[in-house]
């Protein structure tokens, strides 16, 4: 019992330890736009939109793109919320901390690690290929004459020593400081975003309206299914909450910032889904390097050479989106006692995590190296979905919660009229607290049963199957009966620096799509995902055991 305690504790913030922190506080609205916009605009541009365009939507990939546009920006703007109320470093992991316990916020930060490790790595070995085959796959060929294969199953084929060399560049990028490195990563980060336009200018010039005839040749089914797929290329907006104890003033950066990022993100992939759907039927769109190649059948062959930099470019300011965020989560658990003390350790100098940092490069570096990452690629998606559905959980609950976490809006004028309210509105009770916490649990657990019922249950459904339809009903009067206790419980009045609005209805529906999502990945994922967690809990036993001694 008294294990199971320490792990359901929440960690206290105070105020003072919010504007205090060893890192450095050196990132503007405009460095911490430029970061999410890099770390979420990566290869995804020059690669998902044309497959979702060929296989999945056709020319609706546009509407693919705002549909998971929208869902992402759910989940932004609980991020944004909890960013500007606890702006530390650690993202979802300090925000399950306060809100849930250690246990769960243990969980949450062990699962980003493993997102931010594989995401580095997996791109890193995609950048390598990239620019291989833009040279002919000479790297490949000497690589394999000189050293040699490797052969062993589960493992890539050789040596990469190129994604090696990238990765270990923007590491020591990264030890000179987080400004330095902002700054190279707003550098690359502005030749991808000229790259995007210069694609959705040339597509509006070679565009053919008649491509467009046929919109939605797969249904609305083939939109959803491609907005699910859509939705993973906006994964990276997280690393700006993740550098909250280095903005400026993040009570208003890290929001605006947030949802900025996504803004430009959504309208370059809109932009470029619909200029590649527009010069080239989607049904004819190439199998491996799509875009460039597109433009190539239309006759500007000097255009690949252009997009060829860009996707350069945006996959070096992907790569960063793991190696950015990732020393700073370990900072975090180091700090709180939950890994190795060692992590905590930041430089005088440059006020960077340098082993946290030098650990991150080293292993990504030896992954990227050493394995082919596509059979772990949907790990990182698992990750990123539990963070963001931890999050909007998070959120819910403070916003019934007595008392306040984090920092509060001065506002004067609500304080001067309140006073003077003929009927003042309830303020939550440690009851109702209780109630709604029950409540908002019970839906996340809901949730999962409602998202396995529409991905096997909705077709017998509608073939009127007896035990479909009763399932059903029995969902939405499940759902109905705790939407009316949670509805009637007394919200928080307390003024955040930002606060989602719609609370509950838009925190809910982040959490079912994340849940959802989830649900949809494939049975070897979650095979995978409960091995590292096993993992996890071991190592959390073992440091608590090393502590205790």
């Amino acid at each position: 019992m008294g294990c199971l305690r320490q792990f359901s504790r929440r960690k206290c913030i105070s105020i003072q330890s919010l504007v205090e922190t060893k890192l450095s506080r050196c990132l503007s609205l405009l460095d911490l736009t430029a970061l999410g916009v890099g770390c979420t605009l990566g290869a995804g541009v020059y690669v998902i939109a044309c497959e979702i365009a060929r296989d999945v939507a056709g020319p609706a990939t546009v509407i693919s793109f705002l549909i998971a546009g929208i869902a992402s920006v759910l989940s932004g703007l609980c991020y944004a919320e909890f960013g500007a109320r606890v702006p530390k470093a650690g993202s979802a992991y300090v925000y399950s901390y306060v809100t849930v316990g250690e246990l769960v916020a243990f969980i949450i930060g062990w699962n980003l690690v493993m997102e931010y490790m594989i995401g580095a790595a997996a791109i890193g070995r995609a950048w390598s290929a990239y620019f291989d085959s833009m040279v002919h796959d000479k790297v490949r060929s000497w690589t394999l004459e000189n050293i040699g294969p490797i052969r062993i199953d589960g493992l890539g084929g050789y040596p990469d020593f190129l994604s090696v060399g990238i990765i270990l560049i923007l590491t020591i990028i990264q030890l000179f400081g987080v400004k330095k490195s902002t700054v190279f990563i707003f550098a690359v980060t502005c030749v991808n975003m000229v790259v995007i336009v210069f694609i959705i200018i040339m597509g509006i010039t070679l565009a053919r309206p008649e491509y467009w005839s046929d919109f939605m040749p797969y249904g609305p089914t083939g939109v959803l299914a491609g907005s699910a797929t859509a939705f993973f290329a906006f994964v990276g907006f997280d690393v700006i909450a993740t550098a909250g104890e280095e903005a400026k003033n993040p009570s208003k950066t890290i929001p605006l910032s947030i949802l900025f990022a996504l803004t430009i993100c959504f309208l370059a992939y809109f932009g470029v889904s619909a200029a590649v759907t527009l010069i080239w039927p989607y049904d004819k769109l190439d199998y491996g390097a799509a875009l460039p190649k597109a433009f190539e059948h239309r006759g500007a062959n000097f255009a690949k050479y252009i997009i060829a930099a860009g996707a350069l470019c945006g996959m070096t300011a992907a790569i960063n989106g793991g190696l950015f965020p990732l020393p700073r989560l370990l900072y975090a658990m180091a700090s709180d006692g939950l890994i190795f003390r060692c992590f905590a350790c930041v430089s005088k100098r440059t006020e960077v995590p340098y082993i946290g940092t030098l650990f991150s490069g080293i292993l990504a570096g030896i992954l990227a190296m050493v394995f082919e990452l596509q059979a772990l690629v949907e790990m990182m998606s698992i990750g990123t979905l539990q963070a963001y559905t931890i999050v909007s959980t998070s959120v819910l609950i403070l916003r019934y919660q007595p008392g306040t976490i984090g920092l509060v809006k001065s506002n004067e004028e609500d304080s001067e009229l309140s006073p003077q309210s003929k009927d003042p509105v309830p303020e939550p009770t440690a009851r109702s607290g209780t109630i709604s916490r029950c409540t908002i649990w019970f839906l996340f657990f809901y949730f999962f049963c409602l998202s396995a019922f529409l991905i096997n249950g909705l077709i017998p459904m509608y073939q009127c199957q007896a035990w479909a339809v009763i399932l059903a009903v029995f969902l939405v009067i499940v759902f109905a009966a705790a939407i009316v206790v949670l509805c009637m419980q007394p919200k928080s009045l307390t003024p955040l620096p930002f606060q989602v609005p719609l609370v509950p209805g838009l925190p809910l529906c982040s959490m079912f799509i994340n849940i959802y999502l989830m649900m949809e990945l494939n049975p070897a994922t979650w095979m995978r995902f409960a091995v590292w967690m096993a993992i996890g809990v071991y190592v959390l036993v073992a440091s608590k055991r090393k502590k205790n001694i």
